[in-house]
């Protein structure tokens, strides 16, 4: 925040990990299949700022930050550290941006060597980049430990005799030991007893004061993220979604699933003991096959109907969720009519029971009645599974009710609290009223 040009500037990042990629895979012919854990992120720190990133856990957060730092190889994008492109860097170049950007482990218990005592975890980054002499950076190690709140004659002491909360203040010693500008914050805090937690972010809060370092902080703990950070970045299934200032994101969130991430959150007031709280309908999509458009559309709670299409969003989304169960034919069509009425023959069910059919399967995948319009579409949708039409059936739904969230993905605009949501966008002729079909 204090110089126009980020310290750290993510473009496009991807990284996606291969299955059906071995050597076997590839003689018996298979196909990769991508598990795209981040897909097109871009965001910028500036220096002195703590920026969080938040999302569910399988998100790709953590993927990001390991990206970022270069300990895992992207697949696309770019990150420019200072305004160098990190993944051009080698040699001494390298090294100086590993000494530069450091990262703190979400897991204080795995992230520390155990046959290392803890002088030897905080000076290895040391003795790696040669800095300092041996009694120098001695003295280094002591005054870390102290700077974090443990005392400099536990040196000689292995990680197993400590608490998680002194573990992790050992693995933010080992961070600042080569003095960074930078460093990505994991799940610092999610591991160790609430108590703790407090103690371990006004330390991260005050080193920050102290030494000038800007943060990535990864988590999924909103109030920790309201407490430490300036700006939130909230990330789905790969994506950035939304991202503005902490106090702005909180109290005026724009996607909904930023809006379904805040009320989730406990509420601690005696006044709201009795408040209901809506939780997001559905299952994740899988990263190996997300879905077209919006990610979130198969879950929001606001996907955006076809302007000329006169309906509440209780009835669109279920006819959605129909429409999905279809195209992925997760629907039965042996067991409809338990006393054996609509026996299928080899051209299909006889066209006598057609109707019978169709009632008895509306039944079973709705919840309440429709109105006459929507009722008549569905029926001939529904006919056609008689015949196991399954492509013809999706087809008439999708012809009716296809949204603009799934046709276009929406882009994360260019302003000071930007949100990748069609309700913000230009896409859409509904987003001038949303009132008027929500």
């Amino acid at each position: 925040m204090s110089t126009d040009r980020p310290l750290v500037r993510v473009d496009g990042l991807e990284k996606y990990f291969w299955e059906n990629d071995s050597i076997l895979d590839r003689l018996l012919g298979e196909e990769p299949v991508p598990v795209r854990a981040v897909d097109g992120v871009s965001f910028d720190i500036h220096e002195g700022e703590t920026l969080g990133l938040v999302g569910e856990s399988g998100c790709g957060k953590s993927t990001t930050g390991e990206t970022l730092l270069r300990l895992q190889d992207p697949t696309g994008g770019t990150v420019e550290f200072d305004g160098h492109d990190v993944y051009e860097l080698d040699g001494s170049e390298l090294t100086e941006f590993r000494q530069e950007a450091q990262v703190v482990f979400q897991d204080p218990f795995s992230s520390l060597d155990p046959r290392m005592t803890i002088g030897e975890i905080v000076r290895q980054p040391l003795d790696i980049h040669d800095v300092g002499a041996g009694e120098e950076r001695q003295q280094r190690v002591r005054s870390l430990l102290e700077r974090v709140g443990l005392s400099s004659d536990q040196l000689d002491r292995y990680p197993h005799e400590f608490s998680g909360g002194q573990r992790q203040r050992i693995g933010i010693a080992r961070a600042l030991a080569l003095e960074p500008e930078f460093i990505v914050l994991d799940e610092p805090t999610s591991a160790l007893d609430v108590s703790v937690q407090a103690q371990v972010l006004n330390l991260l809060d005050d080193l920050q004061a102290e030494f000038d370092l800007t943060y990535l902080l990864i988590s999924h703990d909103l109030s920790v993220i309201r407490h430490v950070c300036d700006r939130v970045a909230v990330m789905y299934l790969g994506e950035i979604v939304e991202v503005g200032p902490v106090d702005e994101l909180f109290e005026d969130p724009r996607h909904p699933y930023t809006q379904a991430l805040l009320e989730s959150v406990p509420r601690a007031s005696t006044d709201e003991h009795e408040r209901e709280r809506e939780t997001l309908a559905g299952d994740v999509p899988s990263p190996r096959d997300p879905p077209s458009g919006c990610r979130f559309r198969t879950r929001c709670p606001m996907v955006i109907p076809p302007a000329d299409l006169d309906i509440e969003q209780d009835t669109y989304r279920e006819l959605m969720t129909v429409r999905q169960r279809i195209e992925s034919r997760d629907v039965s069509l042996e067991s409809v009519g338990d006393d054996g009425r609509f026996e299928r023959g080899e051209d299909g069910i006889p066209a006598a029971d057609v109707p019978g059919f169709v009632a008895a399967l509306k039944e079973r995948l709705l919840d309440e009645n429709l109105p006459p319009r929507h009722d008549e579409i569905l029926d001939e949708a529904l006919a056609e599974l008689a015949d196991e039409n399954w492509d013809a059936a999706a087809d008439r739904l999708r012809a009716s009710y296809e949204s603009v969230c799934e046709r276009d993905s929406p882009e994360l605009e260019t302003e000071d609290h930007p949100v990748a949501c069609h309700l913000h966008g230009e896409a859409s002729e509904r987003t001038a009223e949303p009132d008027s079909w929500t």
